[in-house]
Parts: structure tokens; sequence; C-alpha cells
């Protein structure tokens, strides 16, 4: 501390004849200004934007498991008043003609569902839709199985930029 200071002295001219003139308790109390300083800013540089955003990603958080827990509820509640989902085993009660792309597009332009890409993977297709209501993608997921005579193998959606709207990822379908 004193080597700082006297760096700082050395550095700053005049600075030094300054502190000299002062009695005790001027140099006390510019003692202290100068700790209270370098605590102020401790805090507004370091601390306080560490806290805010630690507060900020609680918040995310608590968002994100409150919206898990109400997609959560709705498909239960969605399945339920659809009688459950079709087992991979089970046969589509009426199957559509033409290739898993043709359906798949068929269904989508139905349900008014924009589809972004559908790509082919091996024995199945991999579908991505950037924006769709929840429900309607549900619906859609559903006529897929029944309609279309297709198996989900695989569902990733997020989140939506507004509430009932979510992002599929990935939706892979087989036949």
């Amino acid at each position: 501390m004193a080597s700082l200071l006297q760096q700082l002295m050395q550095r700053v001219p005049g600075l030094e004849a300054r502190v000299n003139q002062m009695n005790q308790r001027e140099k006390l109390l510019v003692s202290v200004a100068a700790v209270l300083l370098v605590i102020t800013l401790a805090y507004f540089i370091a601390w306080k934007p560490l806290a805010d955003g630690i507060a900020e990603r609680e918040t995310k958080v608590a968002a994100q498991q409150e919206l898990l827990q109400w997609v959560r509820e709705n498909t239960g509640r969605y399945l339920s008043q659809q009688g459950g989902v079709q087992s991979k085993d089970s046969t589509p009660t009426s199957a559509m003609s033409g290739s898993m792309s043709e359906r798949v597009t068929r269904l989508a332009t139905a349900a008014k569902i924009e589809v972004t890409r559908m790509q082919p993977q091996s024995d199945s297709l991999v579908v991505v839709i950037d924006q769709v209501p929840f429900n309607a993608l549900l619906q859609f997921i559903e006529n897929l199985e029944t309609e279309a005579g297709l198996v989900i193998e695989h569902l990733d959606a997020t989140e939506g930029g507004e509430p009932g709207i979510v992002r599929v990822r990935r939706l892979q379908v087989a036949e």
C-alpha cells in the first residue's frame, strides 16, 4: 500500500507537496475517502453486475421450469382427451399413400404448418419447423401417426418467441 502511494506521488506532479501541506486530520480524511472510493468502484464494477447476472439467470431458469411444467400438464391433458398415443406396434387406422416426405408435406399443409426443412436420414425423415403453435404441433404429430402411418422416433422442441409457440428443432419420423 505504501509503495503504491509512493508511486502515485511520483507520477502526479505537485501531489507530494499538497499531501505534505495537509495536517494529520486532513490526511486521515483523504485516506478514508480513497478507501471508500476503492470499495465503491469494486462494488459497481465487479459485485453488482455479477449479482444482477445471477438474479437474471435465476429468473430465466424459473420461467423455463414454469414453461416445462405447463407443457407437461397440457401434453398430458391433450393426450388424455385424444385417448392416448398410438403404440409403435399398432397399425394406423387409415394410411396415406406416397412417400414419407409427401405425407408429411400433405399433413403440414392441411394443418397450416410451414415446414422449414425436411432431410432424409437412413430409413427416417427429419423435419424442422421454425414457428408452430403448441396445440397445432400436437395435432400434427397425432395425424402423422394415425393418418400417415408414421412413427415418431425423436422430437426436440424449444420455446418460441411468443407464449404457446414452439420451435421444432428436430422431428424424426419413420415408417
